[in-house]
């Protein structure tokens, strides 16, 4: 186990800048999960940690050690790559063996975390086939077994799950997340869904064109995400967005402090919020299951696609042109087209001045 520190991390190509000065400090034995849309610089990230991109400035810092200057090889890091990148000619047991043989370990040592991870991976079947007779999942267990026989201090997924299907990302997602609980490394994973960073992790960066715009515990970032960026990119289905007004028809001593949202109804704004000086439009957040159908509702929905999934029911509709998505219990009786009032829970409303 190890902790890991990124100081005033920085990366370049040419005058591009991609990385802007991040800051984080992963505590030894933590998952922690870089998350973000395409391009927003996390892979990037994770390379420049395991030393296969130059650091433009700032420091890695292993243990409060800097490794800026060592080679991948001797930061004692090991990582798991979205394709496989399996010898193909070889074995299970091959290509389990074939870095610590690099390494010049004795035959005995070899054997002998060969078969651990093969135990712990539930691949021991499995030894003595090559790549190409395995399935997808098989072959992502060696991947990962080919990491942990190295017995790094530190474990990086970059995507490992991408070539997978749904199933079976399920599936593994779980296993890795019980490999950590077995282990107690600590492992850094990137990835662009959010639903595996807030079912895998102790701690999520969530990234947008090279910065982190913020980390913390997978709840703290639901339950009091930063922004509106934040907000929308975690949870499932996002959180719905309305432009709201200031009311300035209120109380002379209160009108700074309430929010005129479509429809006509005007609430107090969320506790800890204030409205910004000269600034009269906000956005107002609330989740789809914080909102329910009442005759007493603040906000006018007009149901457009409505998703009978059984055990719950998606409505997809509108709310003075603005789209709304609304998540019921069980199996509602709403159709396409019906106008309805949504009432919304106001102690999960949020409020961003973007």
């Amino acid at each position: 186990m190890a902790k890991l520190e990124l100081k005033n991390l920085k990366k370049s190509y040419g005058k591009v800048d991609v990385i802007h000065g991040v800051d984080m400090e992963i505590q030894s034995g933590e998952f922690c999960v870089f998350v973000g849309p395409s391009g927003c610089g996390k892979s990037t990230m994770l390379r420049m940690i395991a030393g296969l991109e130059t650091i433009t400035d700032g420091q890695v810092c292993i243990d409060d050690m800097a490794v800026n200057h060592l080679p991948a090889a001797q930061r004692g890091l090991a990582m798991v790559f979205q394709s496989y990148a399996l010898y193909p000619h070889m074995s299970v047991r091959q290509n389990l063996s074939f870095g610590l043989e690099n390494l010049r370990m004795g035959k005995a040592e070899i054997d002998q975390r060969v078969g651990d991870a093969a135990k712990m991976l539930q691949i021991e079947p499995l030894l003595e086939r090559k790549p190409g007779q395995l399935s997808g999942g098989q072959r992502q267990r060696v991947a990962i077994g080919r990491t942990v026989v190295r017995e790094p201090k530190i474990f990086l997924f970059d995507e490992p799950l991408s070539n997978l299907d749904a199933e079976l990302r399920v599936a593994m997602r779980a296993e890795i997340a019980a490999l950590h609980r077995r282990l107690g490394n600590t492992m850094i994973y990137v990835t662009h869904d959010q639903v595996e960073a807030m079912t895998m992790a102790d701690k999520i960066a969530v990234l947008r064109d090279g910065r982190v715009e913020q980390f913390g515990a997978p709840l703290d970032l639901y339950n009091t995400p930063a922004n509106k960026f934040v907000a929308g990119f975690i949870g499932t289905p996002r959180m719905n967005f309305l432009t709201v007004n200031r009311d300035v028809n209120g109380d002379a001593a209160d009108e700074t402090q309430r929010v005129l949202l479509p429809g006509g109804h005007s609430i107090a704004v969320p506790q800890g919020w204030h409205w910004p000086p000269n600034l009269d439009v906000a956005t107002l957040g609330i989740r789809a299951h914080h909102l329910k159908i009442s005759a007493q509702g603040e906000l006018p929905f007009v149901a457009g696609a409505v998703e009978q999934l059984g055990g719950e029911t998606y409505v997809y509709g509108q709310v003075a042109g603005q789209d709304m998505t609304l998540h019921l219990s069980g199996q509602a009786a709403v159709q396409p087209g019906e106008s309805l009032r949504l009432k919304m829970d106001l102690k999960n409303i949020h409020l961003f001045a973007e």
